[in-house]
């Protein structure tokens, strides 16, 4: 078993279907599935249960774990704790696989020497679909080079860098980052992994993920934030935010 899929969820009776969906459409079955519920109040759980037979049929392990947890990144942290697979993907419940192909196509790119496999991302915004093309590895100083849902995460590497919980919407970006810097081996190829669907935490709040942004590279020491430039652009930016 390579790969480890975990997703996490909170909530989301209204979309984790479709994350299911894309799972068991894979033309690759042999992966480890890792559900990480935040002790959901809503019909979730039952979703869940009423799904189960049918992974189990196709033959891949299946593991729900249903817990109160401190958000987000916590959940990740503890699927990654939890993973037996040599790769670990995240498709949390309201995102999707691109074709049901991506699995095995990853598979047939990972190799001993990859940390991190990385490709394209079809973003969905309603009925609208675009590819988001992944960048080079070098850009990561600057932004994230592309979508977390299209990286596959050496597990023990993942497990190594832990996300800091006290960022609470852009832990991949500093996890990513911190693992760039210290010179672990990224490939990018491309390939859609994912279909990521707008409306998550980041996309709702851009003020608060730049903030974030900013304070990410500022402690990864790839950006002062209090150069008189960078102050300068900040400024500008709050303002910005505040006429809309």
């Amino acid at each position: 078993m390579k790969i480890t899929i975990i997703t996490v969820c909170f909530n989301a009776a209204k979309t984790i279907e479709r994350t299911f969906q894309s799972i068991l459409n894979q033309t690759n079955s042999d992966f480890e599935y890792l559900i990480i519920d935040g002790k959901s109040q809503d019909c979730t759980m039952s979703i869940i249960k009423s799904w189960e037979s049918r992974f189990i049929e196709k033959g891949i392990y299946f593991k729900v774990y249903s817990e109160k947890d401190s958000g987000l990144y916590d959940a990740m942290n503890k699927g990654a704790a939890k993973a037996k697979g040599r790769w670990i993907i995240y498709m949390n419940a309201d995102d999707e696989f691109s074709d049901e192909n991506a699995i095995q196509y990853a598979e047939d790119n990972l190799v001993d020497y990859v940390d991190i496999l990385y490709g394209n991302t079809i973003i969905v915004d309603g009925k609208t679909e675009i590819v988001q093309t992944a960048l080079p590895i070098e850009t990561i100083k600057k932004h994230l080079p592309f979508i977390p849902q299209s990286a596959f995460i050496k597990t023990e590497l993942q497990k190594r860098y832990a996300f800091n919980l006290n960022y609470k919407i852009t832990a991949d970006y500093d996890c990513f980052l911190r693992m760039y810097i210290d010179g672990c081996q990224y490939k990018q190829i491309d390939y859609c992994f994912s279909k990521f669907h707008m409306g998550g935490v980041s996309n709702k709040n851009e003020w608060k993920t730049y903030k974030e942004d900013i304070d990410v590279k500022h402690a990864n020491r790839v950006l002062n934030k209090y150069a008189p430039l960078q102050i300068v652009k900040y400024v500008r930016r709050y303002l910005l935010e505040k006429l809309k």
